[in-house]
């Protein structure tokens, strides 16, 4: 594949609101940008600028959320294997390495062919709302990219780390050459694309916003954006935007999912609702993450979240709320959460996941019966977004704040007041983390006694031993469970320098909690925190990620 396959779109395809894939792209260069000479061309031809893939497999896979479950689950494949096990992922399928690569990409050529339309039409006002999603597109696009293909964001080291290629014009030349920018300069022209476009954005100018970039959804992405910017003021002045004086009414309200039918396919299709004022934002993709991420789907059952995380770092684990824990028996995760996680345990196939995900299929061809596998993927959340706003309080050193915004996620997904669960206070989450006298003490994780209290080496900042990391460890404790399968995990994984061990569980033994070992360990120092980039890329010229072995003088692994 050329270079100009990966990361050109067709104008002309682009003119219509659609994008050719790059086997069809030819050796000449159309060019009808003249065409995009309209308010409604415009505004059609955003809606491709979103991206078709997504970064959650492959976050999730490599994150401390999954184990791999033995040879003697043939649910996997040999890309899946790759991620787990941070290798570079060379094969082929849905999600693979390559199709994300050019997705994001395919979604910057967009923003970008709608951005030059607007300047050549003099930017006029009735294209403002345009202007600002299609920035807001491109940062996104961008960030996305550092979050698979970069190491995390370090304020003096940056400028020494590789980025992505920031791209701000539409392709013009059959054989464009590119070379990535460095991590600090890629921040800095997201934060710009940002700042120059939430101001823009207008819901009135969508018909169905919550598929596109609405006020509170690019409210949404800046938080998330400065969080990991480190730019703590900025991320409670976005929040805030979307979360209102009170934000305990913007939550999802999981009391009212667990009153549905008893069935996996209409909760999760509520969870990804346009209805509901949590949801901010969802995207279609063309993903199996459906398959993946639900409990009753056999879909990628070797690589999961199952019992053995469960019962020992997220759902089942000893949490700074209280409540009974470490077993399913007696209906106690009904007493505990407000909507309990779905469940499949056989002798194959072992998932537990909250109803986020559903497999979804496009038919292709309905005689041969071919299609494509189809995921809806909520971006944005206010959950999220006020988990971000506790976390930068805490930088902040505002820990009341802090704990009244923890407070309000854990009332909006467990049953505080019964059956054990109390109020997180700044007492109590210090008693959790600091008081290894008490009984509701949570000791800190070592691979022969995995906890949810996991060894942090924060990269670029600090944080003080006592009450500020207690704070922090309760805060990524729920922002763990708020966001699992969301691919989120490993951008903490990452920020935090938290080592993950992979655990093969193939003889589990759920009664016992025994029958698992570490298979691998992905160390704090490891330059394969930055997903390798697709052979494609790499043969078509653009530098590859560097590796332990071949840059051992590395700045990050000083």
């Amino acid at each position: 594949m050329k270079l100009k396959k990966i990361f050109t779109i067709m104008l002309s395809a682009a003119a219509v609101g659609g994008l050719y894939s790059c086997n069809d792209f030819l050796d000449e260069l159309p060019d009808n940008r003249a065409e995009l000479n309209t308010v409604e061309k415009i505004n059609k031809l955003l809606v491709s600028a979103y991206p078709t893939r997504s970064y959650v497999r492959m976050c999730e896979l490599a994150s401390d959320n999954c184990d791999d479950r033995g040879e003697k689950n043939p649910n996997g494949n040999m890309l899946m294997n790759q991620n787990n096990y941070w290798k570079d992922m060379t094969e082929a399928d849905n999600d693979s390495n390559v199709n994300t690569w050019q997705a994001y990409y395919n979604s910057i050529g967009v923003a970008n062919t709608a951005l030059q339309a607007i300047a050549d039409l003099g930017t006029p006002a009735e294209l403002l709302p345009a202007k600002g999603e299609a920035l807001l597109c491109r940062a996104y696009a961008h960030f996305c990219l550092t979050m698979l293909y970069c190491l995390p964001y370090h304020p003096t080291l940056s400028g020494e780390y590789l980025g992505v290629t920031y791209l701000t014009k539409p392709e013009t030349t059959l054989n464009p050459t590119y070379k990535r920018d460095d991590l600090k300069t890629v921040y800095a022209k997201i934060a710009e694309d940002i700042e120059a476009g939430v101001p823009l954005i207008s819901d009135d100018n969508y018909s169905v916003p919550k598929y596109h970039f609405n006020r509170q959804a690019a409210c949404a992405f800046a938080a998330r954006f400065y969080l990991y910017y480190m730019k703590w003021d900025k991320v409670v002045e976005y929040a805030d935007k979307v979360l209102g004086s009170d934000p305990s009414i913007m939550l999802r309200d999981w009391e009212a999912t667990s009153k549905l039918m008893w069935d996996g396919k209409v909760r999760c299709l509520d969870y990804i609702s346009a209805s509901h004022k949590f949801n901010l934002m969802m995207i279609p993709l063309y993903s199996a993450s459906g398959g993946m991420f639900f409990a009753w789907d056999g879909t990628g059952s070797r690589y999961t979240h199952n019992n053995r995380v469960c019962k020992t770092e997220t759902f089942r684990s000893k949490r700074p709320m209280g409540g009974a824990y470490d077993r399913w028996k007696d209906n106690s995760s009904d007493k505990i959460y407000r909507h309990a996680p779905f469940q499949w345990d056989d002798n194959i196939t072992n998932k537990v996941y909250m109803p986020k995900w559903y497999p979804q299929w496009e038919v292709a061809d309905p005689v041969a019966g071919t299609g494509y596998s189809r995921s809806t993927f909520v971006a944005f959340t206010t959950n999220e977004t006020l988990l971000n706003r506790a976390e930068a309080y805490i930088h902040l050193k505002d820990y009341d704040r802090a704990t009244a915004d923890m407070e309000a996620w854990s009332k909006s997904f467990y049953k505080v007041g019964q059956n054990g669960v109390v109020s997180l206070t700044r007492d109590r989450i210090n008693e959790v983390y600091g008081n290894p006298a008490s009984n509701d003490y949570i000791e800190v994780y070592t691979a022969e006694n995995p906890t949810s209290r996991k060894p942090l080496n924060p990269h670029g900042f600090e944080i003080e031993p006592g009450e500020q990391e207690n704070m922090i460890q309760c805060l990524l404790f729920c922002r763990r469970i708020e966001t699992l399968a969301d691919g989120l995990r490993w951008g903490d994984v990452k920020r935090y320098g938290i080592a993950v061990d992979r655990f093969e569980d193939s003889n589990y033994i759920d009664e016992t909690t025994t029958g698992y070992t570490v298979s691998a360990t992905l160390p704090v120092r490891d330059l394969r925190r930055a997903f390798q980039l697709p052979q494609e890329v790499v043969s078509a010229g653009i530098e590859a990620n560097p590796r332990n072995e071949t840059e051992p003088g590395h700045p990050f692994l000083q």
